[in-house]
């Protein structure tokens, strides 16, 4: 009685300030949206219409004196894309890693959740220990794998020559040897470092089914290969669908662990379009702003493109 007492009085307060906004606490909603929303204004808003806007334009240095100028230019920026080698690789070595590094770490995060969620023997530990690198910061990912790979010292030749499979010690970040080296060594290096993101949410998805599906099966005769193919992945799809335009996101935009690792080195072999774009910006000294925001802008596009394209194939191959 008491309970549906207090539930009466929470609708009839919610109508009546519906119908009375004045009433409403707006200081208090202020307070607390406030802080948020100047966050978002500042650093996301303003940042993204910078760029809109400097993508149309070209700024020099003003001639006889300090300062800059903006020159309005229109396309110009976009259409200095076609012919410029640097942007053109970094677009390859990206559409590469996307379309590589996604498949990679999900199958790893999947099959990894599976063993989790199956309780295997220590999967607490396993648990814990697949989701650590998360928690490390890229710039130090990038430092510790540099040293691993390092020619002349580094952990991994130096245990290969121990072996005696000094063919196998090559310059992994460098193009002495294998011009393909120093990007598989930038790709997996950061599938190493995200996929516990991954195995987390693959894990909460699984971890979301209703464990009564799984033995009214056991139940009917199937083992667990049947539960994971005809079960566990039909009632993942919605997660896996998510997880999968994460992953695309992020390789799409990757830089923390490729400024540190190679730098997008050598000769652009490891360069990506995040690299490309903070070089233009700030590492060529030019102060024009507007090529590298153009660059931004269109990578945008692509992307934007790139996800609409996986879901729509996402969602036909959930209906069939």
């Amino acid at each position: 009685m008491a309970q549906s007492s207090a539930i009466t009085s929470v609708a009839v307060e919610k109508r009546f300030l519906a119908r009375h906004p004045s009433r409403r606490p707006w200081g208090a909603i202020a307070l607390f949206l406030g802080p948020i929303m100047l966050y978002y204004a500042i650093f996301i808003m303003y940042p993204l219409a910078a760029t809109l806007y400097y993508s149309v334009h070209s700024i020099e240095p003003t001639p006889g004196q300090p300062g800059l100028t903006t020159t309005y230019v229109g396309t110009d920026n976009f259409e200095a894309l076609e012919d410029d080698w640097r942007f053109e690789r970094a677009v390859k070595n990206t559409v590469k890693w996307g379309l590589i590094g996604p498949v990679l770490e999900i199958a790893t995060a999947l099959t990894l959740a599976m063993v989790v969620y199956f309780k295997v023997p220590f999967w607490r530990f396993y648990r814990i220990a697949w989701f650590t690198p998360m928690l490390v910061s890229g710039v130090i990912v990038g430092l510790v794998w540099r040293w691993i790979f390092n020619y002349d010292w580094g952990l991994l030749n130096t245990f290969l020559r121990e072996v005696h499979l000094e063919e196998w010690a090559i310059d992994w970040l460098g193009a002495r040897h294998n011009r393909n080296s120093p990007l598989g060594a930038v790709i997996f290096v950061h599938y190493w470092a995200t996929f516990g993101f991954s195995f987390v949410l693959l894990l909460a998805g699984l971890t979301a089914i209703d464990e009564e599906v799984i033995d009214a099966a056991r139940v009917d005769g199937a083992n667990t290969l049947q539960v994971v193919v005809r079960i566990l992945l039909p009632l993942l799809r919605p997660t896996l669908i998510t997880v999968l335009i994460l992953s695309f996101m992020g390789k799409m935009r990757a830089f923390n662990v490729v400024w540190v690792l190679t730098n997008g080195g050598p000769i652009h072999l490891s360069e990506t379009v995040a690299t490309y774009v903070q070089k233009r910006a700030f590492g060529w000294r030019t102060l024009d702003l507007g090529y590298p925001s153009a660059i931004a802008v269109a990578w945008f596009g692509v992307v934007l493109v790139g996800v609409m394209i996986i879901r729509t194939v996402a969602n036909r191959l959930s209906r069939q």
